[in-house]
């Protein structure tokens, strides 16, 4: 066989483009937020299958590609899979041209019986398992759904409407009304953004909010702190300090670690495996100095799955060393990737005391001053939000109260949060798009509208709320989130523009 692993992990892999439609219809039919879910499946379909698949036309239009490594994963399971597929086609000299060829030709044909499996299970998900389970001839007794060390159900910390007022005094400068926000009302969002220059006073106006949130329900609360001052925050009016208003334990790392097992799988077998992996591997990739290659994002997954596999419980450490197993064993020079994790590992960024499910129930404030290097602070936010959302995606929906308000089971606020929104933080993009049924509620706190122009998803569409205190944004920003003919220049001291979801234009208020 004339191909090797470390080709197969950089080459791309694509299927004709009719058929990737079908591909991305069916993560929306199974729930799957990656391309490469229902496309292991299709192959899989295909390979169960004893006849060759037809090779592609030239005359079809191609799909969108999928990295190797991204498809198959790397390590054993990429070996695995490249023997399925040269087994199933008899073919003693694979390269790797042929293997793209057999891929996307299997990855063809196994969405078409996909989509017939699904119309004959009446488009019902259970049915369509059980259909898949007799055509793998599988036995159908299992056991019980992973979860992240706690319930799947998950505590939730509120019943009711929670309204608030906007800030600390929230009053119409125009009529004098109270002016309030339905946090976790019917049909609403969950997530705020809240913008101004520095002594604006957007923070007065978010820990007033929060304090109002908890006075109402006690919801914990997961605030990043860029700045080092917001547990001692008491706003213009001398209220009670935002951390003892939600009983917060504060945290400064690499001072002192996170008590959290931040790297918990969500189930042991080769897929989790697999997606924990490609998860670290996309935080790992955020850090400034660790712009990954073809050859360094397959070196750095094969790293994290051999560690997340062989420790019962994982650190950062355990990948570090895994990483430099993997360079030597492929006669690869150190650079920035084994730099950066050398970095990371220099000081315990976290300590693996409490699981998810138990960590998220209690509140706390992560300093991550100007001090701490960058790199700890990227890694820090990339692996906390990855592990809320893989918490909140792991619980029930939460349950809605009589008049339709969802329950809460988490707020995380992220302070100066234009520190980190130019990352493109995967899993923050994740958690403001999906964790409103979950009782997930997110509060971004930043500079000006124009910290949101750069990122992959629109966010501030998916907020119930955003409101801007005085700023020199650009027009076409501000007017892209309040609408036309605001002018956040003129604004005086404690005055803002807010604008609620179903608002039809933007109000100026008294915040405080």
């Amino acid at each position: 066989m004339s191909l090797s692993l470390v080709e197969v992990a950089g080459a791309n892999f694509r299927t004709d483009e009719e058929s990737d439609t079908l591909n991305t219809a069916f993560m929306g039919r199974l729930g799957m937020r990656k391309r490469y879910l229902p496309a292991r499946l299709a192959i899989s379909r295909s390979l169960a299958i004893a006849a060759p698949p037809e090779l592609l036309s030239d005359e079809l239009d191609p799909g969108k590609v999928i990295k190797g490594d991204t498809l198959f994963g790397t390590g054993t399971a990429l070996s695995v899979w490249v023997a399925l597929i040269a087994q199933r086609a008899a073919e003693p000299e694979l390269d790797v041209r042929k293997l793209v060829a057999l891929v996307g030709a299997h990855w063809r044909r196994g969405l078409g019986h996909l989509d017939k499996d699904w119309d004959q299970s009446g488009q019902d998900v259970a049915k369509f398992i059980k259909r898949l389970v007799e055509v793998a001839e599988l036995p159908t007794a299992g056991g019980s759904l992973p979860n992240m060390g706690g319930t799947l159900s998950g505590a939730t910390f509120s019943s009711g409407q929670i309204e608030v007022p906007i800030g600390e005094i929230g009053e119409d400068v125009s009529t004098k009304e109270k002016v309030l926000w339905s946090v976790n009302g019917k049909g609403g969002s969950p997530h705020s953004a809240i913008m101004g220059g520095s002594g604006s006073g957007k923070t007065v106006m978010a820990a007033a909010m929060l304090r109002a949130i908890r006075e109402r329900a006690p919801v914990p609360l997961l605030a990043f702190d860029f700045k080092g001052d917001l547990a001692d925050f008491t706003g213009t009016q001398g209220q009670t300090p935002l951390g003892e208003a939600f009983d917060a334990q504060v945290i400064e790392p690499p001072r002192t670690p996170i008590p959290l097992d931040v790297l918990k799988l969500t189930a042991r077998d080769q897929y989790g495996i697999d997606e924990a992996a490609l998860r670290f591997r996309e935080s790992f990739s955020r850090l400034k100095g660790s712009r990954l290659g073809d050859r360094q994002r397959s070196a750095v997954h094969e790293a994290a799955s051999r560690a997340l596999m062989s420790e019962e419980t994982c650190e950062l450490q355990h990948i570090r060393e895994r990483l430099f197993e993997v360079y030597q064993e492929h006669e690869m020079k150190e650079d920035g990737a084994t730099a950066s994790m050398e970095e990371l590992c220099r000081f315990p960024l976290f300590q693996p005391k409490l699981s998810p499910a138990e960590f998220f129930q209690k509140s706390w404030i992560i300093k991550l001053p100007p001090n701490v290097p960058e790199d700890s602070r990227t890694i820090v936010v990339n692996l906390l939000l990855d592990a809320l959302d893989q918490y909140l995606n792991s619980l029930v929906d939460a349950e809605s109260s009589a008049d339709g308000a969802r329950g809460l089971r988490i707020i995380c606020m992220v302070d100066e949060a234009h520190q980190i929104l130019s990352t493109k933080l995967p899993s923050l993009s994740r958690l403001i798009r999906m964790s409103r049924s979950k009782g997930g509620a997110i509060m971004l706190v930043s500079q000006s509208p124009d910290d949101f122009s750069g990122e992959d998803d629109d966010f501030l569409d998916q907020m119930g709320l955003v409101g801007a205190f005085s700023t020199n944004a650009k027009p076409g920003s501000a007017a892209r989130v309040l609408g036309k003919g605001v002018n956040l220049t003129t604004l005086q001291t404690g005055q803002a523009y807010i604008r609620r979801r179903g608002d039809l234009t933007a109000r100026k208020i008294k915040a405080w």
